[in-house]
């Protein structure tokens, strides 16, 4: 016992130490090739090796870290290839999704191959068995971590009351704290490991059997509702895909904690069972919508690589409901069918992340063909084209596009206005932000836009500034509030003393009950380089608050402007008042 733990906290010690070399000794490797490489080999060799280290031994769990570890550095470095830094590709969420599919799905397969023999790969009592085995000690083990440290740093701030400043200044050491989270990882490892009669899965996979139910009652009645409600609404939110495909792997974890590692552990509550097999039936709805609803986004705006990633984690999705769905229509040995199905999408998926770290599938690479088809066939107007994400997202095939699009700016007057805003901008938010200015939006907002107080003169640059930093549809002003006033007002007053001149309030009423742009006031002020947006505005009061919704009803606001029942008051600033509350800006 002792020597296992004296092992395990070797370990654990020098990934501390690998890392603090690593994140110190190296900063001046910082967004190298070189450096991403060692810290993919160090966090796979590190993480798999104290993973195995008590059911293989040393010498196979370092073998098998030192392995997997080389193979996630030499895959994450070719693919880095691709980009123009380390830190580009790391952005690129899709690769370090692959990354850690690749770097964690194989370790099971690693340690049935080694506990029982050539074909034990395949064995799925193990695999499920060592798969949740490592969540779970790894889990109580950083809990250990955490409480490690709440004791040192207590007992530090207890030490510096009577005047001993040793254990704080170590602990203020990077190299300390690095050694002392890798000591404590280690330690807490070998512990949970020793006592895997107590420390292990089962309880938490039987309190997450009881969801079954609950899940497949929630699951049920959306199905039902689908065609009451019908696809054009679940369609028209953005998020549709993520939600669709949260629950279908919330739906594939149950019934895979469900059938268990075998049938004798397996459920024998005919309620569970039941309900185990109406969610495998299920599966495909939920998998199925998701893809619709992401082959819908890529029909109407194209490929990004994002989209690409959604692709692939649906076709997943669908492997496992058609797989699930067949194996419980095969009858009264589905469960075994289920276990199957689950090595075999293992194995898929360790096999995708590799694909996907090699030049063969660059969803940068698809998402800029896109983009530049839809724009070369005219159904993309150059202002939407995705410049921002060319230049420093999308790597060196963004790159190459962006390049591509320069010369043809040549001949494009508008291609090379938004090439342009581009260059000028200095963050994705800002370009955004940088429209091109519309005298016919200027136009129509002059005719409709109503001025408090009553009298004043709206100035033709506040008006420009309006026009060409807002997108709201200038028919909206033509509504009626309650109280029968223009739904648009703008109320030009003196917020801030210590800046010359007026400041100006654009108070919008959407009618609608949802928190967006047009339900909260938007500020101009009028600096050296004239108006401008983007003042914090604090509403600190609930008059006109839409309970549920985080926004403010812009008619009720209107209302009260235009009545003179909001009168300025001092506020450090200046403020309007608005019933029991305020509103106040800053620059």
């Amino acid at each position: 016992m002792i020597g296992a733990r004296v092992q395990f906290l070797m370990l654990g010690s020098a990934g501390g130490l690998a890392f603090w070399a690593l994140t110190d000794l190296l900063s001046d490797w910082h967004d190298t090739r070189a450096l991403l490489a060692l810290v993919l080999l160090a966090v796979v060799f590190f993480g798999t090796a104290l993973a195995t280290l008590g059911e293989l031994g040393a010498r196979r769990a370092l073998l098998g870290g030192a392995a997997l570890g080389a193979l996630v550095a030499g895959l994450g470095l070719l693919k880095s290839l691709g980009f123009s830094t380390a830190s580009q590709m790391l952005e690129a969420g899709h690769v370090l999704v692959a990354l850690i599919a690749l770097g964690s799905l194989p370790v099971p397969f690693w340690v049935a191959h080694n506990l029982r023999g050539s074909t034990g790969w395949a064995d799925y009592r193990v695999l499920f068995l060592e798969s949740w085995n490592i969540v779970v000690r790894y889990a109580a083990a950083w809990a250990f971590v955490g409480v490690v440290w709440v004791v040192l740093l207590l007992s530090a701030a207890l030490l510096r009351l009577v005047g001993v400043e040793l254990l704080a200044d170590l602990l203020d050491q990077e190299v300390v704290i690095w050694l002392v989270c890798g000591a404590a990882l280690g330690l807490g490892l070998s512990v949970v490991t020793e006592m895997s009669d107590m420390v292990s899965p089962y309880l938490l996979l039987r309190l997450l059997r009881l969801l079954l139910p609950v899940v497949l009652g929630v699951v049920l009645i959306f199905v039902l509702a689908l065609p009451l409600r019908g696809l054009t609404h679940l369609f028209g939110h953005l998020s549709a895909a993520g939600t669709l495909g949260g629950a279908a792997v919330v739906v594939i974890s149950l019934i895979a904690i469900a059938v268990d590692q075998d049938d004798v552990e397996a459920p024998h509550a005919p309620a569970l069972i039941w309900s185990a097999r109406g969610l495998a039936l299920l599966l495909p709805v939920l998998s199925g919508l998701a893809a619709w609803a992401v082959a819908l986004r890529v029909g109407q705006y194209g490929w990004t690589p994002a989209r690409v990633m959604a692709t692939a984690g649906v076709a997943v999705l669908l492997g496992y409901a058609v797989t699930y769905a067949l194996a419980v229509l095969t009858g009264r040995y589905w469960m075994g069918w289920v276990r199957r199905a689950n090595t075999a999408m293992a194995l898929a998926m360790i096999a995708l992340a590799v694909v996907w770290l090699t030049p063969l599938i660059s969803p940068e690479r698809i998402a800029v063909n896109s983009q530049l088809g839809r724009f070369s066939d005219g159904r993309l107007a150059p202002e939407a084209l995705p410049l921002w994400e060319l230049a420093n997202d999308w790597g060196k095939p963004g790159q190459a596009a962006l390049a591509d699009l320069r010369v043809r700016a040549g001949s494009d007057p508008a291609l090379e206005a938004a090439l342009a805003r581009m260059d000028q901008a200095g963050s994705r938010w800002e370009l955004e932000h940088l429209l091109p200015a519309e005298p016919a939006r200027a136009e129509a907002l002059r005719g409709v836009l109503t001025v408090q107080p009553t009298g004043a003169e709206l100035p033709e640059d506040l008006l420009a500034v309006i026009a060409h930093k807002t997108s709201f549809d200038p028919a909206i002003c033509e509504r009626r509030t309650p109280a029968g006033n223009p739904g648009c007002l703008v109320v030009l007053a003196d917020l801030m003393p210590q800046v010359p001149g007026e400041e100006a309030v654009l108070v919008v009423a959407s009618g609608t009950a949802r928190r967006d742009f047009l339900t909260l006031p938007v500020a101009f002020w009028k600096g050296p380089q004239g108006w401008q947006v983007g003042l914090t505005v604090y509403p600190d009061g609930q008059d006109g608050y839409l309970e549920g919704t985080g926004g403010f009803d812009g008619a009720a606001l209107i209302d009260e402007l235009s009545a003179g029942t909001a009168p300025l008051e001092p506020a450090g600033l200046m403020a309007l008042r608005l019933g029991p509350g305020r509103l106040t800006m800053t620059p």
